[in-house]
């Protein structure tokens, strides 16, 4: 009688310990899965601004001469998913869940709900990390990801050089 209790004792603790193991993994692919989909939202972000002119200047003519050409960042009048030049991401910020903008590639990603904010800036080759006050010839684009489904924050970044030859 006491090897059975024994027995079932032993085959508890190896049932409960083989279902702690298998909803460890389950989280920490789940976790995984939402990194990735993270990482592959930001890029897309960056990738989208990346196909755009330098500059609501340089979108038409494809020339700017000085930094007086240049525009502040921000939209100028364009809105999402329409925009036309690199500095008109400054500021947007979405939920995947938001179905409210049209033709938004990103809406409805129903695994995780995901908010994407981006900020375009100005930098100075000598100081990349930091926006500057000045217009220059380079811009710099972060893009943060976060998820309520995990505690991480994703942020990736770009910059974006404005050459012209003549």
């Amino acid at each position: 009688m006491l090897i059975t209790l024994a027995a079932l004792v032993l085959l508890s603790l190896v049932v409960l310990r083989v279902t702690n193991s298998f909803l460890n993994t389950s989280s920490v692919l789940m976790e995984t899965k939402f990194g990735v989909l993270g990482v592959s939202l930001a890029t897309s972000m960056l990738e989208e601004a990346m196909g755009k002119s330098f500059d609501e200047n340089t979108a038409d003519s494809g020339v700017a001469y000085v930094y007086t050409d240049l525009s502040t960042p921000g939209t100028d009048g364009e809105t999402y998913p329409d925009f036309n030049d690199f500095d008109d991401f400054n500021n947007l910020s979405f939920s995947t869940y938001d179905t409210t903008i049209e033709h938004n590639r990103f809406a409805r990603m129903y695994s995780a709900e995901y908010l994407v904010s981006c900020q375009v800036g100005y930098i100075t080759p000598t100081n990349p990390e930091v926006f500057s006050a000045t217009k220059t010839w380079h811009k710099k684009m972060i893009v943060r990801v976060t998820t309520p489904s995990t505690t991480d924050t994703i942020e990736m970044s770009t910059i974006y050089s404005y050459f012209y030859y003549r």
